[in-house]
């Protein structure tokens, strides 16, 4: 089973995807941390701080970096069986019918509470940080591929709004969904 779950900032999906990895006994990718890994300048703990910030900047000025990414990323998953990849351009990149693509969403006043909790910072920083990481984000990912991560939901086989409801109901809804997906396809 292959599952790719995708989102905004603090939308839950790195949360979603480790979870599932564990419940299913599957191995856990994600983007993030290997993108981290081939940047040159790898002094941020966080994407949502200022040192991260300008490591966004700086891919939105040099999307080899990005594009160097989605390369490994597409040749990684085609020797995968079972994984679950956590991503923000995988779904659209990744085109098999097998793999299942889960696109977590969330408000966006619920997603800067979570990032302040997480990094422990206020919840002005935390939505400044968000809201400037996003929007670069998203300006990377237009700039080289012509893809709205946050309008176009086609490649999803299931998205859900996690603002209101928590992490286990979250992943038991994708669980379900994964496992009624499985029983179809056997």
């Amino acid at each position: 089973m292959r599952v790719i779950v995708s989102g905004l900032t603090a939308s839950g999906k790195s949360s979603v995807a480790t979870t599932l990895a564990l419940n299913f006994g599957i191995e856990y990718f994600s983007a993030s941390s290997k993108l981290k890994s081939l940047l040159p300048k790898k002094d941020f703990m966080v994407w949502e701080s200022k040192k991260g910030i300008e490591a966004v900047k700086f891919r939105l000025k040099n999307p080899q970096y990005d594009k160097r990414l989605d390369s490994f990323i597409l040749s990684f998953f085609k020797t995968k069986k079972d994984v679950v990849l956590d991503s923000w351009v995988a779904p659209w990149k990744i085109n098999d019918r097998e793999t299942i693509k889960i696109y977590i969403k969330a408000d966006e006043k619920v997603r800067a509470k979570r990032v302040s909790m997480r990094d422990k910072i206020s919840f002005s920083d935390a939505m400044k940080f968000m809201k400037q990481k996003d929007l670069l984000t998203k300006n990377i990912y237009k700039k080289i591929y012509g893809i709205e991560i946050d309008k176009d939901f086609t490649p999803f086989n299931l998205v859900i709004d996690s603002s209101n409801i928590d992490l286990e109901s979250v992943v038991q809804l994708c669980s379900d969904y994964i496992m009624d997906q499985q029983k179809i396809n056997k």
